[in-house]
């Protein structure tokens, strides 16, 4: 991706989903895509962060583990980013990416574990909705070895099957939740598979 912008590779759910075209539309204004833009490149390649549209329409960056938004991020309609720890339940105003970038120093590593509200849902009623969520792989291949990962976590699972990949990432998260490992079989997975794996399954 040398020369292209992150911010160029994120999608939203929708049939015109460019980043550009969704902060034009949900952002608030032409006005803030320079903001917007810098803010993309500061965030789309970072681990765990993801971009979306939430609320009564509003883009926004969240950090957190299976779509939960520990640290989020926005324009305002001053072009300053407003930065929030909904942990410590602050809000802090940056002026640019530097200080976004300071703001965050000390915040992500926790921020990219369950919080422990999603840890107590997890658990309740013996693992039924932990066991109830659907989680969805990301699946490529490369040199005799399948990769799966979660969208929302830096880490990936290998094996050389499709199927040994799914079930040690089946193992990450409950390890990731504390849930017991005899449970990773009846988690619900779907995985997407990219270019790669889809031709390795059909040789």
């Amino acid at each position: 991706m040398d020369g292209i912008p992150p911010y160029q590779s994120v999608r939203v759910n929708f049939s015109n989903n460019d980043y550009d075209n969704v902060c034009d539309t949900f952002g608030r204004g032409f006005d803030r895509r320079p903001a917007w833009r810098d803010l993309g490149i500061l965030l789309a390649h970072r681990p765990g962060w993801h971009f979306n549209v939430v609320n009564h329409g509003e883009a926004l960056w969240a950090l957190g583990v299976l779509g939960e938004g520990q640290l989020t991020i926005y324009v305002d309609e001053k072009l300053r980013f407003h930065c929030c720890d909904h942990n410590e339940d602050t809000d802090f105003f940056a002026p640019d990416v530097q200080t976004v970038e300071n703001w965050l120093s000390g915040r992500e590593e926790a921020a990219r574990k369950p919080s422990p509200t999603a840890l107590e849902f997890a658990r309740a009623e013996n693992w039924k909705y932990f066991k109830g969520r659907p989680f969805q792989l990301r699946v490529s291949w490369s040199d005799g070895t399948y990769s799966a990962s979660l969208p929302d976590l830096d880490d990936a699972t290998f094996g050389h099957t499709l199927a040994d990949a799914v079930h040690n990432a089946a193992e990450m998260i409950c390890q990731l939740f504390g849930a017991p490992t005899e449970i990773t079989s009846e988690l619900t997975i779907s995985a997407e598979l990219d270019e790669s794996a889809v031709r390795q399954l059909r040789t």
